[in-house]
Protein backbone atom coordinates (compact mmCIF):
# COMPACT_ATOMS: atom_id res chain seq x y z
CA UNK A 1 0.00 0.00 0.00
CA UNK A 2 1.29 3.43 -0.91
CA UNK A 3 1.40 5.76 2.05
CA UNK A 4 1.32 9.52 1.50
CA UNK A 5 3.68 11.37 3.84
CA UNK A 6 6.07 14.32 3.93
CA UNK A 7 3.76 16.72 2.07
CA UNK A 8 5.92 19.74 2.97
CA UNK A 9 8.78 18.28 0.92
CA UNK A 10 6.92 19.45 -2.20
CA UNK A 11 6.93 23.17 -1.38
CA UNK A 12 9.35 24.07 -4.21
CA UNK A 13 7.68 21.78 -6.78
CA UNK A 14 5.57 23.41 -9.54
CA UNK A 15 2.15 21.78 -9.50
CA UNK A 16 0.11 22.84 -12.49
CA UNK A 17 -2.50 20.25 -13.32
CA UNK A 18 -6.14 20.44 -14.21
CA UNK A 19 -8.74 18.80 -12.04
CA UNK A 20 -12.33 17.73 -12.58
CA UNK A 21 -14.56 17.24 -9.57
CA UNK A 22 -17.12 14.56 -10.43
CA UNK A 23 -20.32 13.58 -8.64
CA UNK A 24 -22.00 10.42 -9.89
CA UNK A 25 -24.36 7.65 -8.85
CA UNK A 26 -21.72 5.18 -10.08
CA UNK A 27 -19.18 3.50 -7.80
CA UNK A 28 -15.54 4.40 -8.51
CA UNK A 29 -14.78 1.26 -10.54
CA UNK A 30 -18.03 1.67 -12.53
CA UNK A 31 -17.14 5.29 -13.27
CA UNK A 32 -13.65 4.27 -14.42
CA UNK A 33 -15.12 1.57 -16.68
CA UNK A 34 -17.72 4.00 -18.05
CA UNK A 35 -15.09 6.69 -18.75
CA UNK A 36 -12.88 4.09 -20.46
CA UNK A 37 -15.78 2.90 -22.60
CA UNK A 38 -17.07 6.28 -23.76
CA UNK A 39 -13.97 8.48 -23.69
CA UNK A 40 -11.16 6.01 -24.41
CA UNK A 41 -9.00 7.12 -21.50
CA UNK A 42 -7.74 3.73 -20.24
CA UNK A 43 -8.10 4.13 -16.46
CA UNK A 44 -6.72 1.16 -14.52
CA UNK A 45 -7.00 0.70 -10.76
CA UNK A 46 -3.74 0.67 -8.81
CA UNK A 47 -2.95 -2.68 -7.25
CA UNK A 48 -3.34 -1.34 -3.72
CA UNK A 49 -5.40 1.48 -2.27
CA UNK A 50 -3.46 4.62 -1.33
CA UNK A 51 -3.16 5.12 2.44
CA UNK A 52 -3.44 8.53 4.08
CA UNK A 53 -3.06 9.17 7.79
CA UNK A 54 -5.61 11.46 9.41
CA UNK A 55 -5.17 11.77 13.15
CA UNK A 56 -4.27 8.33 14.46
CA UNK A 57 -6.14 6.45 11.76
CA UNK A 58 -5.01 5.33 8.32
CA UNK A 59 -7.69 5.69 5.63
CA UNK A 60 -7.59 4.02 2.21
CA UNK A 61 -8.53 5.73 -1.07
CA UNK A 62 -8.92 4.04 -4.45
CA UNK A 63 -6.77 5.46 -7.25
CA UNK A 64 -6.98 4.83 -11.00
CA UNK A 65 -4.20 5.77 -13.43
CA UNK A 66 -4.60 6.18 -17.17
CA UNK A 67 -3.89 8.09 -20.34
CA UNK A 68 -6.00 10.48 -22.38
CA UNK A 69 -6.41 10.15 -26.15
CA UNK A 70 -3.09 11.99 -26.69
CA UNK A 71 -1.16 9.71 -24.33
CA UNK A 72 -0.92 12.27 -21.51
CA UNK A 73 -1.29 11.14 -17.90
CA UNK A 74 -4.56 10.99 -15.99
CA UNK A 75 -5.27 10.04 -12.41
CA UNK A 76 -8.66 9.56 -10.74
CA UNK A 77 -8.90 9.35 -6.93
CA UNK A 78 -11.97 8.80 -4.77
CA UNK A 79 -12.78 11.52 -2.28
CA UNK A 80 -14.44 9.18 0.22
CA UNK A 81 -12.30 6.53 1.86
CA UNK A 82 -12.85 2.92 0.92
CA UNK A 83 -11.79 1.73 4.37
CA UNK A 84 -9.84 2.45 7.51
CA UNK A 85 -7.06 0.31 8.94
CA UNK A 86 -6.71 1.34 12.57
CA UNK A 87 -10.35 1.46 13.69
CA UNK A 88 -11.12 -2.00 12.35
CA UNK A 89 -8.88 -3.38 15.10
CA UNK A 90 -11.06 -1.75 17.77
CA UNK A 91 -13.68 -4.48 17.32
CA UNK A 92 -16.50 -3.10 15.18
CA UNK A 93 -19.60 -5.23 15.46
CA UNK A 94 -22.04 -6.20 12.69
CA UNK A 95 -24.27 -3.21 13.40
CA UNK A 96 -21.56 -0.57 13.01
CA UNK A 97 -20.40 0.68 9.65
CA UNK A 98 -16.79 1.21 8.61
CA UNK A 99 -15.79 4.82 9.37
CA UNK A 100 -15.37 6.97 6.25
CA UNK A 101 -13.35 10.11 5.76
CA UNK A 102 -13.13 12.61 2.90
CA UNK A 103 -9.70 13.03 1.34
CA UNK A 104 -10.41 16.74 0.80
CA UNK A 105 -13.01 17.77 3.41
CA UNK A 106 -13.38 21.25 1.87
CA UNK A 107 -14.62 19.56 -1.34
CA UNK A 108 -16.73 16.79 0.17
CA UNK A 109 -19.53 17.39 -2.35
CA UNK A 110 -17.38 15.62 -5.01
CA UNK A 111 -17.24 11.82 -5.19
CA UNK A 112 -13.91 11.76 -7.02
CA UNK A 113 -11.29 13.90 -8.69
CA UNK A 114 -9.85 13.34 -12.16
CA UNK A 115 -6.46 15.00 -12.57
CA UNK A 116 -5.19 15.68 -16.07
CA UNK A 117 -1.99 17.10 -17.56
CA UNK A 118 -3.93 18.46 -20.55
CA UNK A 119 -6.25 21.33 -19.54
CA UNK A 120 -7.98 21.37 -22.93
CA UNK A 121 -8.91 17.69 -22.57
CA UNK A 122 -10.21 18.28 -19.02
CA UNK A 123 -12.42 21.18 -20.16
CA UNK A 124 -13.81 19.14 -23.08
CA UNK A 125 -14.44 16.17 -20.79
CA UNK A 126 -16.27 18.39 -18.29
CA UNK A 127 -18.65 19.54 -21.02
CA UNK A 128 -19.30 15.96 -22.16
CA UNK A 129 -19.82 14.70 -18.62
CA UNK A 130 -22.42 17.38 -17.87
CA UNK A 131 -24.57 16.04 -20.73
CA UNK A 132 -24.63 12.49 -19.38
CA UNK A 133 -27.41 11.27 -17.04
CA UNK A 134 -25.01 9.05 -15.02
CA UNK A 135 -23.06 12.15 -13.91
CA UNK A 136 -24.84 14.33 -11.36
CA UNK A 137 -22.30 17.16 -11.61
CA UNK A 138 -18.84 17.89 -12.99
CA UNK A 139 -16.68 20.97 -12.57
CA UNK A 140 -13.25 21.90 -13.93
CA UNK A 141 -10.73 23.73 -11.74
CA UNK A 142 -6.99 24.33 -11.50
CA UNK A 143 -5.80 22.67 -8.31
CA UNK A 144 -2.97 25.13 -7.61
CA UNK A 145 -5.33 28.14 -7.68
CA UNK A 146 -8.46 26.76 -5.98
CA UNK A 147 -7.15 24.41 -3.31
CA UNK A 148 -5.04 25.08 -0.26
CA UNK A 149 -1.34 24.30 -0.58
CA UNK A 150 -1.55 21.08 1.51
CA UNK A 151 -4.56 19.88 -0.57
CA UNK A 152 -2.73 20.61 -3.83
CA UNK A 153 0.38 18.82 -2.55
CA UNK A 154 -1.70 15.83 -1.52
CA UNK A 155 -3.32 15.46 -4.95
CA UNK A 156 0.04 16.00 -6.66
CA UNK A 157 1.67 13.29 -4.58
CA UNK A 158 -1.17 10.84 -5.25
CA UNK A 159 -1.03 11.65 -8.97
CA UNK A 160 2.74 11.11 -9.18
CA UNK A 161 3.10 8.19 -6.79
Amino acid sequence: MDKITKINALVSEKMNFSTLGIRSELKDYELAYWLNLYFDIKLIARGDATDFQIGGDIYEYNVFDGLDHKGEGLCMVTNLSSGVKEKINLGLNLFESTPEKHLLPSLKHWDCFLMAENAEFAIDLETALKRNPKITAASYFEAHTQLTQPETHLLYEIKNN
